[in-house]
């Protein structure tokens, strides 16, 4: 996070426009245990004090009041959620220059006539004297007009705004609905100014304007004119204000996608490697987006790249003879939308086949790229939704498949216009503001009732209050305990397993570059340094997933067996079973993260040691106890020798063990192989 100063504008870093913690009433009241942590996608836990119990059996209207907020949330839930994406530190949008002249305006060219159903403009949000500051220069006041003269001699007012949040600020997309205007050009005129309440400095800023018809944003890549305006190439710019990209990512909407996308392997080395749609019929083209494949792990996979120079072509022959290239880019320009479509608009386009090709180095080598969706917009229709995919080089299975890349999903969810999405995103922020509004009643309701009930009952009553309180109090302190003993234990995985990876790819890199002249030598270091970076991120992926929440059930834990078993095990012939009950009680942190390592820990040493052909996986869950058995066919140790001394792998599996009461039988004998048996009873 980078903070900025007023004055010159030497260093600016856009953030998302959502905050990562609570936030605070307007009357100033700090409310951590039931904020939404942003106004997008509210994660809205009712507070359960003991204050807020008693107030809930003496009235009857905070009963009420609460199920007018669980309503709320009812309906926030069949609304489309917002992932954030990650602050810009590259072209940010347009802000004002120092003109003394009044008022400000920011002008596009739709370079022919429009008729807008709708109008988007995006706040930026910003880190300001090490506050964030949402809305950084929005207007207080300001108009939207269209006109078909580029000096607005004659004009039509569109929309005309206000912010009516305290101190004028912005959060998320002003968003409005239109009908039965036209013209070429469109204004945004600020008549009220933001001014910076540390320096009193007046300025109009906004990260993106859209200018909307049948769904689709017409104004990407159209020129912008302004009254004056900063020009930082690489920070501020009239033309990022359309240039497609916002910190709100994909127009996405409720629908979990089934699939990830298009992904391409080639077998042998090549130059080049493409993937074509092709459409009904020849058509004008209007625009082309890409969507780029983006892994839902919360560990992102370094498979899912796409890192080559890219073209795209539109042709009405399927050979792409006399094709029009309509778009090239090269990997830092693809980098730089983040997570949004790579959008392209075209002029005078047309054609039956739309090709994407990716080019590699000068010299021959093994191609692969993903995408997750390409959408083809002939006027405000996406033609491509369904329409035959080839390529020269395709990779299928379950998640990736050429019929994938025109589905009208992207890698996560289903993909939605521009309009559906910001007017679903308006009601969304709009219930969140009621739910925060009944928030502040139903908190003044409990203060008051409590306070009544407390004053009527009297002292009996608060001696008992007192020992509850006290009883609530050292059950937090005993809680609190849990968790450092939990933090401490995840801060040491992170530092024995993350922690040593990252020491050895430090090493091996600082190696490498006193190897400089010994090719084999750095192909070997390097090669180490991808196979300790790959282990790191599975690493990570396992704590994550232990600590994630929603993830806690028999049945999920299961799953994961079965993931693990198969990447481990992938070399070996191997067989898992589960018997008895695979059910959805939720699975206490701790056991579920012991249980777990064990289990990770024997398919490692099978690995490692055994030299092992078979494996044999048993799990087996009844009367409430579980048993899991792990046999392998491989050398074997004799754990029954007098003089044998166990190591630091076995140690570590009778600690876990007994951490969660568990019972652990080893036994081996040379040649015979190895098995491993663990009883514990159920939590």
């Amino acid at each position: 996070m980078v903070t900025i100063c007023h004055g010159p504008l030497e260093s600016f870093s856009q953030l998302s426009p959502f905050p990562e913690v609570g936030l605070q009433s307007t009357d100033g009241r700090d409310l951590p245990e039931i904020l939404p942590p942003d106004l997008i996608e509210p994660v809205i836990n009712p507070r359960q004090t003991s204050a807020d119990r008693i107030a809930r059996l003496f009235n009857r209207d905070l009963r009420d009041l609460e199920e007018a907020q669980d309503d709320i949330v009812a309906q926030l839930d069949a609304l489309p959620r917002v992932v954030r994406e990650s602050q810009r530190v590259t072209g940010f949008g347009y802000h004002s220059g120092s003109a003394k002249k009044r008022p400000k305006w920011l002008q596009i060219d739709m370079e022919e006539v429009v008729s807008p159903d709708a109008i988007a403009l995006f706040p930026v949000t910003a880190e300001l004297d090490d506050e964030t500051v949402y809305g950084y220069g929005f207007p207080r006041n300001f108009r939207v007009d269209i006109s078909d003269d580029e000096d607005f001699r004659n004009y039509e007012t569109m929309v005309e705004g206000r912010v009516d949040e305290p101190r004028g600020i912005r959060r998320w997309p002003f968003f409005r609905e239109l009908s039965g205007f036209s013209g070429r050009y469109i204004r945004i005129t600020a008549t009220g100014l933001w001014r910076s309440p540390q320096s009193n400095q007046e300025v109009f800023a906004l990260s993106e304007v859209m200018v909307l018809n049948g769904g689709r944003n017409l104004a990407v890549g159209k020129e912008v004119l302004a009254l004056d305006s900063e020009e930082r190439s690489d920070q501020w710019s009239r033309r990022f204000v359309t240039d497609g990209i916002t910190t709100l990512g994909i127009p996405h909407g409720v629908e979990e996608s089934p699939t990830l996308g298009f992904r391409a392997r080639s077998e042998e080395p090549v130059l080049n490697s493409w993937v074509q749609v092709a459409l009904r019929e020849p058509m004008r083209i209007n625009e082309v987006q890409l969507i780029l494949a983006d892994s839902p792990e919360t560990v992102p996979d370094p498979t899912v790249r796409f890192p080559y120079p890219m073209k795209i072509e539109v042709s009405t022959s399927p050979d792409m003879l006399k094709a029009e290239t309509i778009g090239r880019f090269n990997p830092s320009q693809i980098s730089i939308i983040g997570s949004n479509p790579l959008i392209v608009p075209t002029e005078d386009a047309y054609g039956k086949y739309i090709r994407v090709t990716v080019v590699g180095s000068k010299k021959m080598s093994k191609l692969g790229f993903e995408l997750a969706e390409i959408r083809v917009f002939s006027d405000t229709e996406n033609v491509a939704l369904g329409q035959p995919v080839n390529a020269a080089h395709t990779f299928k299975n379950s998640q990736w498949a050429p019929e994938f890349l025109v589905d009208g999903y992207s890698s996560r969810r289903n993909l939605v216009s521009y309009g559906e999405w910001l007017s679903d995103l308006d009601k969304r922020n709009r219930l969140v503001r009621r739910w925060l509004e009944k928030e502040n009643t139903r908190l003044d309701l409990v203060d008051a009732t409590v306070t009544r009930g407390v004053t009527l009952i009297g002292t009996g009553v608060a001696g008992i209050l007192g020992f509850v309180l006290v009883a609530l109090s050292r059950g937090r302190v005993r809680r609190r305990k849990d968790l450092e003993a939990l933090r401490q234990r995840i801060a040491s995985d992170l530092h024995d397993d993350i922690g040593s990876n990252l020491s050895s790819i430090a090493l091996l890199a600082e190696l490498g570059k006193t190897e400089a002249d010994e090719p084999d030598l750095v192909e070997e270091e390097f090669t180490e340094i991808k196979s300790t970076a790959d282990k790191t991120i599975e690493s990570m992926r396992d704590i994550v997933w232990l600590i994630r929440p929603g993830e806690e059930t028999w049945q999920q834990m299961l799953t994961r067996f079965r993931e693990t078993a198969a990447k481990l095990l992938r070399a070996h012939e191997y067989s898992l079973v589960v018997k008895g009950d695979t059910n959805d009680d939720r699975l206490p942190l701790e056991f579920k993260r012991d249980i777990f390592l064990i289990y990770k820990e024997v398919l490692n040493n099978i690995v490692r040691h055994a030299e092992a052909e078979n494996v044999d996986i048993e799990i087996d869950c009844r009367r409430n106890r579980l048993q899991l058995s792990v046999k392998d066919d491989g050398i074997g140790f004799n754990n029954l020798d007098q003089e044998f001394r166990e190591g630091n792998g076995l140690r570590n599996l009778r600690m876990r063990a007994q951490a969660i009461g568990a019972n652990l039988r080893v036994r081996s004998a040379l040649t015979e192989g190895t098995s491993v048996q663990l009883v514990i009873p159920m939590p």
